[in-house]
């Protein structure tokens, strides 16, 4: 009985700790996303116009985050999910446009 109270605490605290981990792991995409778009600014691969659309699309992933973490200051799996889906779809445009042969 002991026993299993202490497996079930020990995977309760795990997960709990795993919660900031993965949130902080949207801000750390985040921040990455971002370095790519200044740095394909700096190189050329981005014009202006490409640079301030892909901007917007930046701040609204980062609007999205802080909406979800102002309920309860945790994301949840649901919300990760469509932050990822939303990153995940940020990157392929940063790719795509860094890649199409446009330059400033």
């Amino acid at each position: 009985m002991f026993k299993s109270i202490s497996v079930a605490v020990a995977v309760i605290v795990g997960v709990m700790m795993a919660a900031p981990a993965e949130a902080a792991r949207a801000d750390r995409r985040q921040v990455k996303q971002q370095a790519r778009i200044v740095q394909g600014v700096k190189s050329g691969e981005l014009t202006k116009k490409e640079a301030v659309r892909l901007e917007a699309q930046h701040i609204a992933v980062k609007r999205d985050i802080r909406q979800a973490r102002a309920d309860d200051g945790r994301i949840d799996a649901a919300e990760r999910a469509q932050i990822e889906a939303k990153q995940d779809r940020l990157n392929r445009r940063i790719h795509v446009q860094k890649h199409d042969g446009q330059s400033r």
